[in-house]
């Protein structure tokens, strides 16, 4: 029997049980980590950040979340009155340090004039958007996991656009990751925390279904190991529910529209596309809605049956014209060409940053030192430099100095510990979400304020589970698990296997560290989109950090206690990232338009005055790849004006 679980969680027991650990982790900790981690404040919605410069941005924060609620709620008038002019002037300023802004920066540096400046204002601590990392010292191995952004495809169109990326950033394409040790048996583990998830690739790992006996009605609780490789015959589900998943799990798909199967898709629900068309059981649409909300932030009775089959859930294989990017025939098991990066796409992320920006991160401009180095943030916002990346500036108003057409410069406003500044720039790249431009941009014109306004976001979460040994998942020989009890940390979680290269590899033995990842979403059915969107954020933000750690701890106690797990010797740390706006909902219409008009990227993609809009967003399938493309295009856009 798996042991109580106290759900009253007190600073004293967090730093006894979860932050500091055993002694060993300690002594083996480099003293500026030994100290920033034994001082840290546990937060009690942020929660443990970690250790090392990812410490300092862990998700939406509750910095980061009050600032964008100033926004949100129209109290910005309030705090202009007296904002500071900082006098600077800028050729360009850029709003947003994730990828797309990043991208708009690289190709500021490449085409700007040697005297030409610009500025990038990140509300974050931490630049990368949702490309950041998560990191832990456990027994003396540094171990990590993604904060969100996480997934890479190797190039297969040798001299496109992404193929001369990867040789522009210098991105690895083959790299090599750590051999199992210290276990006598098989265990496949997947080079990425995503492709596992049910329907999506799972043959890469050898996954272990959980059936509780309270959600199933069984005497006792039990696992299936390798359930979709075997035809679902042992599991709990009923006999009709698992021939929809393997019916499901073979890609048999119905194209009911021919040539215009795209335009079809698009215009109705994946949901409706499940149920309708290939009538599938309720239970199992339950189930692929809990994978569907960790990579759409919503789930299938909002989301466009075009999303569903273009980010590789199942049922579209045959059919169809063309395949999703993430499709995996069932029986490749080594998925060749897709991985993740330590920290998901964080690596590629400090690639960039140090074409944008090389002083940004110490050490030469190898691979292996641009992953591990650290920041060196003093540098990032350098009077002497033509580069400037200001961090923890929020921008809550952006306004043409005269009417938008004549204007020969645009004013900035941005909050930065708790004061207004005003910057000013000849043009502006916002390279953050619509939800955030329809409050900030000025005077836009009625098409764009319509067309953002019609943008609908989901929210997710993902938590990394610091362990010090993983021995139950080995003694069951598995990688990655599914459970479908309703806790709120969704239905999935993984260990991948370690990619090696620099002087520390992590280790992949089961008597040694790991992260275990979970995806988390809040699947809201029954409700209109927007309405099902609010209801999600309204989860994920009323949360507290203990109420996610006892959940994680009880749901862990109870699939592994029985297998000698202990949650306060074996969990190392726990670490919660909240994405209140993470994806761009893809509802129908998202992509081709119904009703013959035009989708909404046709409007935000062209510039508004002196200001261009590129974001992930843009593409609706949001990747990492699409805020490049998008983040360099309106720099383009733009810099015409320069």
């Amino acid at each position: 029997m798996a042991k109580e679980i106290n759900s009253s969680i007190t600073r004293r027991d967090f730093v006894k049980g979860t932050l500091l650990g055993s002694g060993s982790m300690l002594l083996n900790m480099p003293a500026p980590i030994f100290a920033e981690s034994a001082n840290q404040t546990i937060h009690p919605w942020n929660g443990y950040a970690g250790v090392g410069d990812y410490a300092r941005s862990n998700g939406n924060t509750e910095s980061t979340r009050s600032a964008a609620h100033l926004i949100r709620d129209h109290k910005i008038d309030e705090i202009l009155e007296g904002a500071i002019d900082t006098g600077e002037s800028y050729d360009l300023v850029i709003i947003g340090g994730g990828f797309a802004g990043l991208s708009a920066a690289h190709t500021f540096r490449k085409e700007a004039k040697q005297e030409q400046t610009c500025l990038l204002l990140e509300n974050h601590h931490l630049p990368g958007g949702e490309a950041k990392r998560n990191e832990f010292i456990v027994d003396g191995h540094k171990i990590s996991g993604p904060q969100g952004s996480n997934l890479t495809v190797v190039p297969f169109v040798k001299g496109d656009w992404y193929d001369k990326l990867f040789d522009e950033l210098e991105i690895p394409r083959d790299p090599t990751f750590q051999k199992l040790e210290g276990h006598k048996g098989e265990i496949r583990l997947s080079p990425t925390n995503y492709l596992p998830m049910l329907g999506i690739a799972e043959q890469a790992a050898s996954a272990g279904y959980f059936f509780d006996k309270e959600t199933f009605d069984l005497e006792e609780s039990y696992w299936d190991i390798d359930s979709s490789q075997n035809g679902y015959a042992n599991t709990a589900f009923s006999d009709a529910e698992k021939s929809d998943l393997e019916h499901l799990r073979m890609g048999t798909g119905v194209n009911k529209a021919g040539d215009d199967w795209p335009q079809w898709l698009d215009s109705i629900t994946y949901r409706e596309y499940l149920e309708d068309v290939l009538n599938i059981q309720p239970r199992v649409i339950k189930v692929l809605d809990t994978t569907l909300s960790t990579t759409s932030g919503m789930g299938s009775d909002a989301i466009s049956a075009r999303y569903a089959m273009m980010s590789a859930l199942p049922g579209f294989d045959k059919g169809f014209g063309d395949k999703s990017l993430y499709r995996v025939p069932a029986d490749d098991k080594e998925v060749a060409g897709i991985f993740a990066f330590p920290g998901g796409n964080d690596g590629i992320y400090r690639l960039l940053l140090k074409k944008v920006l090389p002083q940004a991160i110490a050490g030469n401009s190898s691979f292996e030192n641009i992953h591990d180095s650290p920041y060196q943030f003093e540098k990032f916002d350098n009077a002497q430099s033509p580069m400037r990346i200001r961090l923890g500036s929020t921008a809550v108003r952006v306004a043409h100095d005269g009417e938008p057409g004549e204007a020969k410069s645009v004013s900035i406003y941005y909050q930065k510990n708790g004061k207004v500044y005003r910057v000013k720039a000849t043009a502006v790249v916002s390279a953050i979400g619509g939800w955030v431009n329809k409050h900030i941009i000025q005077d836009l014109p009625a098409e764009y304020s319509k067309d953002f306004g019609k943008l609908i976001y989901g929210s997710n979460m993902i938590i990394n589970v610091a362990l010090r040994n993983w021995r139950p998942m080995a003694k069951l020989g598995i990688s990655a698990c599914h459970f479908f009890n309703d806790t709120g940390i969704g239905g999935y979680c993984n260990i991948k296997r370690p990619m090696v290269f620099g002087d520390n590899p992590p280790p992949l033995n089961p008597d040694k560290p790991i992260v275990l990842t979970f995806y988390v979403g809040f699947p809201k059915p029954g409700l209109p989109a927007k309405e099902q969107a609010a209801a999600i954020r309204w989860e994920l933000l009323s949360k507290s950090y203990a109420d996610i750690e006892t959940a994680v701890r009880k749901q862990l106690a109870n699939m592994f206690g029985p297998l000698g797990f202990d949650d306060e010797k074996d969990i190392a740390g726990i670490i919660v990232n909240r994405w209140g706006h993470s994806y761009v909902a893809p509802v129908p219409g998202m992509f081709h338009g119904n009703d013959g008009k035009l989708a909404l990227q046709q409007i935000i993609d062209q510039p508004f005055g002196r200001i261009a809009f590129g974001h992930s967003e843009h593409n609706g399938l949001q990747e990492w790849f699409g805020a490049v493309e998008h983040g360099e295009r309106a720099a383009r856009q733009i810099m015409k004006y320069l």
